[in-house]
């Protein structure tokens, strides 16, 4: 009977075949180096060098099959990032904006040429102008209409955003809407005894529409130029002007045309502890929520600008916590774990005199209602002067070859409940 050892021992030129067969059947029992030395008899199923590089050669093709595949990915994925981005930048429908743009630029030459029946027709609305009232200006298309109440400059459109939107109906300039001014009261009694009556009171706040205007001039060739969305940069230039002068008169209005929440006498009111924006505290934010009644605090958020912010941010509390959590992912900042929304037409901490509001805090949505008529009027000018937006420079359309269009919206806002809303004031001096 064979035996293993003394067959390895052997070489492999003086092996039998009786042997050979033997280790064949007894592979499984060789070291690596037994294998390589008796490769020959083994066969090339179990040469180890052949093995080896066989493996190395099944590897590389995998290796180049994975590099195509994966450069094939990275490729689409650039292109579907480029697609996007492409789309961002001209709107999400490529093809509607083209659409939008066709028409605008339609519209806005039809008002160019006088041909107000053109313009006319171009309008979806079915409470526009007559074609023969040009004076007064056309409804704009509603693609256009549809792109200035979306778009919003950074810092702005806040009111639009914030508060409670009610859009106006009907011929009415004006509207009254009824607030709780106190609630129902109820009393101890004994039985059989006459129970006391009571009601509710109600407060009658009126919102009327105003006037809000503005003009944009640009050059006649802008309308010939094709590669310009005419759409986007009007959109963007009227929400510019719009949201803007919205949010100053409803958040810092002095009371021509509107006076504005900082300045509205029937809100909560909170001192400084110690006057001077500088000198803000922690607690001084605490106390506003404090004096904000409990039904206002599920959706309350602060209000202010971002050059404030930069002093709160550095508040801690007692224990030495920052006050600001910043936001992380979809879960917004925080202060005193309260959202904050930073706004460009609050007062920044150098136009803070003494005793002036600078910091809202309060459930915007339920205390005020902002409302339009939904209908921007526009009208285009070529032979007016007017006042570039540094309010000196003259601009003369006619001999400039310009031309500018003139947009109109009636628009309504009223603090409704003065108490869901508190202010914080400077108790000191000015910081400027």
């Amino acid at each position: 009977m064979l035996k293993l050892k003394e067959v390895l021992v052997k070489a492999a030129a003086d092996l039998s075949d009786e042997e050979k067969a033997f280790l064949k059947e007894n592979v499984e029992r060789l070291t690596d180096s037994e294998k390589e030395k008796f490769a020959d008899v083994l066969g090339e199923g179990v040469d180890s060098k052949a093995l080896e590089a066989l493996v190395a050669k099944t590897m590389e093709s995998f290796a180049k099959k994975l590099g195509e595949i994966s450069d094939g990915l990275v490729e689409k994925t650039l292109e579907r990032v480029a697609e996007a981005r492409a789309k961002a930048l001209n709107g999400e429908d490529t093809k509607k904006d083209e659409k939008a743009d066709t028409k605008t630029r339609t519209f806005i030459k039809a008002l160019l040429d006088k041909d107000f029946a053109k313009a006319k027709a171009l309008t979806t609305s079915t409470t526009g102008s007559s074609p023969d009232d040009a004076d007064a200006g056309l409804t704009i298309p509603d693609e256009l209409l549809a792109e200035v109440l979306r778009i919003r400059p950074l810092g702005y459109g806040i009111a639009r955003q914030e508060m409670r939107y009610l859009p106006f109906s009907g011929p009415k300039n004006s509207r009254r809407i009824p607030a709780l001014g106190s609630s129902v009261n109820v009393y101890w009694t004994d039985e059989g005894e006459k129970k006391t009556s009571t009601q509710p009171k109600f407060t009658i706040v009126t919102q009327t529409l105003k006037k809000l205007a503005a003009i944009c001039p640009f050059t006649e060739e802008i309308l010939e130029d094709s590669a310009i969305n005419l759409t986007a940069l009007i959109a963007e230039l009227f929400a510019e002007a719009v949201s803007q002068e919205e949010d100053l008169q409803f958040f810092a209005g002095t009371g021509t045309p509107w006076t504005g929440i900082l300045n509205n006498a029937n809100v909560n009111q909170v001192s400084q502890l110690t006057g001077g924006v500088a000198n803000l505290t922690a607690d001084d934010l605490l106390n506003m929520q404090d004096e904000t009644p409990a039904g206002a605090q599920a959706n309350a958020k602060y209000y202010l600008h971002r050059k404030t912010f930069s002093i709160i941010r550095k508040l801690k509390d007692l224990n030495g916590n920052y006050i600001v959590q910043s936001p992380v992912g979809s879960i917004p900042g925080t202060i005193w774990n309260k959202p904050y929304v930073l706004c460009e037409a609050m007062p920044q901490p150098s136009d803070v005199g003494a005793d002036e509001a600078y910091v809202i805090y309060g459930d915007l949505k339920l205390g005020c209602i902002f409302g339009d008529k939904q209908q921007l009027r526009v009208k285009m000018l070529d032979q007016a002067t007017i006042t570039d937006t540094d309010g000196q420079t003259t601009i003369n359309l006619a001999e400039q070859d310009m031309v500018a269009l003139r947009i109109v919206e009636r628009v309504g806002y009223v603090v409704a409940l003065p108490t869901a809303i508190t202010v914080l004031k400077n108790s000191g001096e000015s910081e400027s």
